[in-house]
């Protein structure tokens, strides 16, 4: 057995001069802590930012309601002298609905009328006297004259509020009078609908009502009546229902032959894209701070807090209008406990974005 060999081995580790001998029996070399690399940082996954188009496509249930729809009242209420029209038949703009207590308010129009010009006649008479008449008379005179016209002007308007009449052109659906009952002030007396053009009213959710806009083209589907139709927006609630949360937005389209009746269950379809070579993130991309909404970019495999503004949401994604620029690389995961200047180790680098998901 050679007993020298665990003293040279010693010698070696303790720094002696191991000549040829040492080199024959000496393990594999030990690396230097100086080659070992620096593994500190946060492994993180981040996305090249390229221009992206997205498109919103929705069919949303809705209903088919009247494009004016509305429901007729008398006024003062009383006897009904007369109704004019019949349930479902199609009036234009001002024709005579029915007529409510007319005979006694034209009656008292007339006695209005006569009054005031008696009003009139005797300040006229006061009016030539001149001086002979004294100052009370010549105010009383004009007193007497303003108060009987003002009581003509209200006769006539009970007159006029006494028919009912049409306020546009439409059909009576609907008709809650006859001939010789009395009504109270503000009882129904009929419902009139415009048919032509109709609307369709849908509810929108708050993550796709942002990219729609008004005179926007939008397809409808009535089960009932076979067809696809053609209409635009009309209108978009600006406060969402306090309820639902979802905003009503109103579709216009033509209805000429009256086919699409009110009540009737629509199928709203439309589609929306955003401006080409638009920066899209999925939402879960953002990071909120104090100081704002924004994400982390990569600088030199170090993250840095970069602010950005948001614009318009597409369903789990949403429009940066400033902030970003495409080329520039971003954390997409791991970005939730970054702070800015933290070193980064990337696992993947993708690129932004297919469908709202980075492509590797």
């Amino acid at each position: 057995m050679n007993h020298r060999a665990p003293l040279v081995l010693a010698a070696c580790l303790f720094g002696s001069a191991c000549g040829d001998a040492g080199a024959d029996n000496a393990g594999p070399a030990i690396p230097s802590t100086a080659t070992v690399p620096n593994a500190r940082g946060t492994r993180v996954e981040t996305a090249l930012l390229a221009p992206a188009d997205a498109q919103l496509k929705l069919r949303l249930p809705g209903e088919v309601a009247g494009s004016r729809d509305v429901t007729l009242a008398s006024a003062a209420g009383g006897y009904v002298e007369s109704v004019r029209v019949r349930r479902g038949e199609t009036v234009g703009s001002g024709q005579t609905i029915a007529t409510i207590n007319t005979g006694i308010y034209a009656a008292q129009r007339d006695q209005a009328r006569a009054q005031a010009d008696l009003a009139a006649s005797e300040y006229e008479r006061v009016k030539k006297m001149g001086d002979l008449a004294s100052e009370s008379q010549h105010d009383n005179a004009r007193t007497q004259l303003a108060m009987a016209e003002a009581s003509r002007r209200v006769a006539e308007l009970n007159v006029s509020r006494s028919v009912i009449r049409s306020p546009f052109a439409g059909t009576v659906v609907q008709t809650d009078l006859d001939v010789g009952e009395v009504i109270g002030p503000g009882a129904p007396a009929a419902r009139l609908v415009q048919l032509d053009p109709i609307f369709v009213t849908v509810a929108v959710a708050d993550r796709d009502v942002g990219v729609l806009r008004e005179g926007m083209g939008v397809s409808v589907n009535v089960d009932a009546v076979p067809g696809v139709r053609e209409g635009v927006i009309r209108r978009i609630d600006k406060a969402a229902d306090t309820k639902t949360r979802a905003f009503e937005v109103e579709v216009e389209l033509p209805n000429p032959a009256q086919e699409l009746l009110p009540g009737m269950i629509a199928s709203v379809s439309l589609s929306a894209a955003v401006p080409p070579g638009s920066i899209i993130l999925p939402q879960d991309w953002l990071v909120t701070q104090m100081n704002g909404i924004g994400v982390y970019v990569v600088e030199d495999n170090v993250a840095r807090w970069r602010p950005v503004e948001v614009g318009t949401l597409v369903h789990d994604q949403i429009v940066i209008r400033g902030g970003l620029e495409t080329g520039e690389t971003i954390v997409i995961t791991g970005h939730r406990g970054l702070n800015d200047g933290d070193p980064l180790i990337i696992s993947r680098q993708g690129k932004c974005c297919a469908n709202g998901k980075a492509t590797f």
